[in-house]
């Protein structure tokens, strides 16, 4: 099973919307053949909303780039991320 991403599905069913028949000989035919693309179009966005909640969380988290973490270091008193790069560990 591969995944794939949003843009792709996305593709896959727009791909699939254009080779649907005009509407009046789909009447003629069936009047629900839509409803799978229509469902598998729903899917779509409530998956892209879904994954998409995961890394907004994370991101107040980390650390940030090297200037801004050396930059809260100073504010703060502490010796600069270099400084604190440098130092060899503690003994254990």
């Amino acid at each position: 099973m591969t995944s794939e991403s949003y843009a792709e599905s996305l593709e896959e069913v727009l791909k699939a919307a254009r080779n649907v028949e005009p509407a009046a000989k789909q009447a003629a035919e069936k009047s629900d053949s839509r409803e799978p693309l229509l469902r598998a179009a729903a899917l779509v966005a409530i998956l892209s909303l879904v994954g998409s909640s995961d890394e907004r969380a994370s991101l107040g988290r980390q650390l940030g780039s090297a200037w801004s973490q050396d930059h809260r270091r100073t504010r703060m008193g502490q010796p600069s991320l270099m400084e604190s790069r440098q130092k060899r560990s503690t003994w254990r």
